[in-house]
């Protein structure tokens, strides 16, 4: 009897890990797929055969070629994408990837319309869901918006993630600096009012080629890192509508298909208001693969041409934990050392799942360090760990 067979790529992310644990238990044939050999995921019991492609910022075409020629000779039956670049990159290719294998992406030109913030806000607006203050300098010229906002603002790249490229900018003194470096380094930013965030609330949707929804799910932020804004290291599962809501309008509105996540900043009222999209899985996704929501094998039995009834029903109030290393991290900056530390060394809660963590699987613990040694001695991949927020 064959048996089933996916590749997983970006085996450094926390997504691969989950999506490849969720295939491996279920008994697949997992093969993962990254730019490095030590990646965290790569060391997962559930991987049967290490992958290493060309960059696929770097190398574009040679990365695209590598995938093809690997899919005519594996045969399998559908790849994952984890992050934003091998997404892009495979939907844009989608064509001739169709031929070998299957995949589940929403068009390349969807696609990139949520990885430019700006343009997300645009769209977003469109709809009536409620953003934040938003300045394009194609819009305004860039002195009547520096003297027309009301500080403190953030200037924010359009294309970034983890928060990398922030500038938090409290007077009209700072902005030129501000602007322009971030102008150099990202390309033409846009200006948003800051919000004094009570918390942040997220929805999770798969939709399918007619956009129905499939499946659904919300969770909170608890703890990021960096403390001042980053991604998640402590969440909980949730159940929120209105985001939901909000959520679903947005992703129909341009004729999504497949996975996305759909961040919202809570201000001082409690008010949802859209921060971006992230046309992609999320680092936590074991959040809701463990709360009840397996979007990756949901996409890959959708992908495989099953009709399926939409799954709304999970576990609501269940923890996320991303210990390694960023719950550390996080707690090197927070200033309430003595609660942090009771809360980091509660590790026998049974609500609670974890990014790498795992009795079943556990070298990919092991992997974290590689990963992190690698990354330390490589300071374009070292800007990524520390570069973030503001």
């Amino acid at each position: 009897m064959m048996m089933n067979k996916v590749l997983v790529t970006d085996g450094r992310s926390l997504a691969s890990l989950a999506t490849i644990r969720s295939f491996g238990e279920k008994g697949f044939e997992v093969h993962c797929g990254d730019d490095t050999k030590n990646n965290l995921s790569s060391f997962s019991r559930y991987v049967k055969k290490r992958i290493v492609y060309p960059s696929p910022i770097k190398q574009p075409s040679q990365f695209i070629d590598f995938i093809i020629e690997l899919t005519k000779k594996e045969k399998y039956d559908m790849i994952i994408p984890i992050r934003d670049d091998v997404t892009l990159l495979l939907s844009k290719n989608k064509d001739q990837l169709l031929k070998y294998t299957r995949l589940y992406l929403a068009d390349y030109d969807v696609l990139r319309k949520f990885r430019d913030k700006g343009e997300t806000i645009k769209i977003a607006q469109s709809v009536d869901v409620p953003v934040p203050d938003t300045y394009y300098p194609e819009d305004m010229d860039i002195k009547e918006i520096k003297e027309c906002v009301q500080y403190p603002v953030l200037i924010r790249p359009r294309v970034s993630s983890g928060s990398r490229g922030i500038k938090y900018v409290s007077s009209s003194s700072e902005f030129d600096e501000a602007y322009n470096e971030i102008k150099e380094g990202y390309g033409e930013p846009i200006v948003q009012e800051y919000i004094n965030k009570t918390g942040y609330s997220t929805a999770c949707i798969l939709l399918d080629d007619e956009q129905n929804e499939i499946a659904s799910f919300t969770y909170e932020r608890i703890k990021e890192y960096p403390i001042t804004g980053g991604p998640t290291v402590v969440g909980i599962s949730s159940n929120d509508a209105q985001i939901k809501e909000y959520s679903i309008n947005l992703l129909k509105s341009i004729g999504w298909k497949g996975v996305a996540e759909i961040e919202f900043i809570l201000n001082d009222e409690g008010k949802p208001l859209l921060l971006e999209v992230n046309p992609r899985f999320w680092m936590p996704l074991n959040l809701a693969i463990k709360a009840g929501v397996d979007f990756p094998y949901i996409m890959y039995n959708l992908a495989m041409g099953k009709k399926l009834d939409p799954v709304k029903v999970y576990k609501y109030g269940f923890k996320y934990r991303w210990v390694l290393p960023d719950e550390i991290l996080w707690l090197m900056q927070t200033p309430n050392k003595v609660s942090g530390i009771k809360e980091f060394l509660n590790f026998w809660d049974k609500n609670t799942c974890y990014g790498v963590l795992s009795i079943k699987d556990p070298m990919p613990t092991a992997g974290v360090f590689l990963q992190s040694l690698n990354y330390l001695f490589n300071s374009e991949k070292r800007d990524m760990i520390f570069k973030r927020g503001w």
